[in-house]
């Protein structure tokens, strides 16, 4: 049915609404970034400073607002990369609204400031907002070798087909130091199913799973294989913890694969915040 879907509509947005919900488009971002500088500070040991620093997110999904909300926290410029051009679709209304929230707590000279160069980057002239469509998703073409001081991401990992790929990727593009925090959603994606039975996908074997394969199908990638992927790439400090759990009236651990059995998979893990440093 994921596959029907896709073949008719094609890649739509892993927002749960339509961005015509302005509010709850606004309130997304809001949570989003605030999680994001919230774990940055946990694992930077109470630091969760942007100022000045050179951010990238990864599949930033519908809109703008992100990348507009970690300028007004600091950051000298936010680049984005993704497969899809989501952010075309994002309407007026959603930034009119941005901006008058964030009138109220920055002022209005920075939201001008905010206002220009999202004018910018709409208008294809060099923007602190570096919106960049790969269909490849060539990291290093979109914002060059070490350029990068955080990294931040949103559920778009378990999309991303060759994780050792990207991640080499990354350490290009991320100077020594730099830190990623991304949150990574473990669990089906079909939103008629992942209430009732989150780890669905994980119950078929790969040649099956791979029959109805479509671009941007949950890859099956379990934590200690982000990590391994990681390590190999020469990043250290490493630190992964389960944002949610199985809970037992689901019989989510159960029935799985083979390939999914075992303790190594924590199959109880339904999504996780993953954290580590560049070595140098």
């Amino acid at each position: 049915m994921a596959k029907v879907k896709h073949t008719l509509r094609g890649y739509t947005s892993p927002k749960p609404f339509e961005t015509s919900e302005t509010d709850r488009c606004i309130a997304y971002d809001e949570r989003v970034v605030d999680e994001w500088l919230r774990e940055l500070s946990r694992y930077g040991g109470g630091d969760r400073s942007l100022e000045g620093q050179s951010v990238l997110e990864l599949g930033p999904g519908s809109d703008l607002g992100v990348g507009l909300l970690l300028l007004a926290h600091g950051a000298s410029r936010y680049s984005a990369c993704d497969v899809n051009n989501l952010v075309a679709r994002a309407p007026q209304s959603f930034y009119d609204a941005l901006f008058a929230k964030l009138a109220a707590t920055v002022g209005e000279p920075q939201v001008r400031t905010l206002h220009a160069e999202l004018d910018r980057q709409r208008s294809g002239q060099p923007s602190q907002l570096n919106y960049v469509v790969q269909p490849d998703f060539d990291l290093v073409a979109a914002v060059g070798r070490a350029s990068i001081d955080r990294v931040f991401s949103q559920a778009a990992f378990e999309h991303f087909e060759d994780i050792g790929a990207v991640v080499r990727q990354l350490t290009e593009v991320c100077r020594p130091g730099a830190t990623i925090v991304a949150e990574i959603d473990l669990k089906t994606h079909s939103r008629w199913i992942r209430d009732k039975d989150p780890n669905n996908i994980y119950r078929y074997s790969d040649s099956l799973y791979r029959t109805f394969w479509f671009r941007g199908i949950p890859n099956r990638v379990r934590p200690h294989e982000y990590r391994a992927a990681f390590e190999r790439c020469g990043w250290g400090n490493i630190q992964v913890h389960a944002l949610a759990l199985t809970d037992e009236s689901t019989n989510g651990t159960s029935g799985l694969d083979k390939r999914f059995q075992g303790a190594v998979n924590e199959m109880d893990h339904l999504s996780i915040m993953f954290c580590a440093t560049r070595g140098g």
